[in-house]
């Protein structure tokens, strides 16, 4: 339904008209539009086909669109708006999340030939210790796996190779386990599928598919934003206090060392937002030093004048952001920005 509206729209020239008006509208908005990946379609990719948001055609034209029809703006532009600075029109900025390879070597062109600034948030240890992205792991596994086979930490689990439903489950015990050991349950799920891993093994898989530090440093020196995307993309609402440390502090630091940069923003690994019960979290962020935290949740974020006070205040820590992915067509891309309630709900958990 939302793509025929979409359709109807751009045929009759109304979404040029909506874009128009959005810009004149009396409250200031800014839409925050989420990458992760791009890559054409691929039958043959080991690895997670979920991922990949849009391809390099798609991308390079929603940037051109983005530059035509809006103001796109970098962290520093909405740092100033949400300590109360006026909104460009149409505002929108483009944000990419954990680290893929395809940010530097297919994106990046893009960017810099538009004219757009990005921001990148980094999940730090993949690209520093060169291991897979946990659900890159867990596609791989499934994907490659020789035999069926049952792990019983943290609980007993039954797993088929090449089982969409076996992939979905080993993802969700990742994202709601509490205080999950990790690389023992992911080892044991290599080991009950038969398929023989190690570091070595991992770190060949990641030089294809991960950034290093010289990538990140790139994108820096190319005038793009550098944020964290936590240290190793664990879900927040999982982990104790030092897990939380380690993983939101531990980010920040790895990346100032590495780029000599402050670091000001999170986004949230799985994008879960900041909602009752977790204030331990948020003053778990707020004592790692950032200032904003983005979400998944869909939706564009209103600059609403003080004069309202606290009613009409955002909240820094929940920024909302835009989802797509590459059956998105051209005219569904523009309508979520000039119509938000029509915008996909966040697919991706990444």
């Amino acid at each position: 339904m939302r793509e025929r509206v979409a359709g109807f729209l751009h045929r009759t020239g109304a979404l040029r008209g909506l874009l128009k008006l959005r810009s004149r509208g009396p409250v200031p908005t800014i839409s925050i539009i989420t990458y992760h990946h791009v890559a054409d379609h691929d039958p043959a990719y080991p690895y997670d086909p979920d991922v990949a948001d849009a391809t390099p055609a798609q991308f390079r034209w929603q940037m051109e669109a983005l530059a035509k029809h809006c103001t796109p703006i970098g962290i520093d532009e909405l740092l100033r708006a949400i300590d109360g600075a006026p909104l460009p029109k149409n505002a929108v900025m483009v944000t990419f999340d954990d680290g893929y390879l395809s940010c530097h070597d297919t994106a990046l062109p893009i960017l810099r030939a538009v004219g757009i600034r990005a921001t990148f948030f980094i999940a730090t240890s993949y690209v520093g210790d060169r291991r897979l992205y946990w659900w890159e792991r867990v596609a791989l596994l499934v994907r490659q796996g020789t035999k069926s086979g049952t792990i019983t930490y943290p609980s007993k689990m039954e797993l088929v190779p090449r089982d969409q439903a076996t992939r979905k489950k080993i993802n969700d015990m990742i994202k709601e386990e509490k205080n999950l050991d990790l690389d023992r349950f992911l080892d044991g799920v290599a080991e009950a599928l038969g398929v023989p891993w190690s570091r070595e093994i991992e770190a060949e898989y990641a030089q294809g598919l991960i950034m290093t530090w010289d990538h990140v440093r790139a994108l820096a020196r190319a005038g793009m934003d550098i944020e964290s995307h936590s240290r190793s993309h664990r879900v927040l609402q999982t982990l104790d206090a030092a897990g939380l440390a380690s993983e939101l502090l531990g980010s920040r630091e790895d990346l100032e060392a590495q780029l000599g940069r402050p670091i000001r923003a999170i986004a949230y690994p799985v994008g879960r937002r900041l909602g009752q019960g977790t204030e331990r979290i948020r003053e778990a962020i707020e004592a790692a030093g950032y200032r904003i935290g983005l979400t998944n949740a869909s939706g564009i974020n209103r600059m609403w004048p003080k004069s309202l006070g606290s009613r009409g205040k955002i909240d820094p820590l929940d920024i909302h952001r835009l989802s797509l992915d590459r059956s998105m067509s051209d005219a569904m891309f523009l309508t979520q920005i000039a119509l938000p309630r029509l915008a996909y709900y966040g697919r991706h958990e990444d």
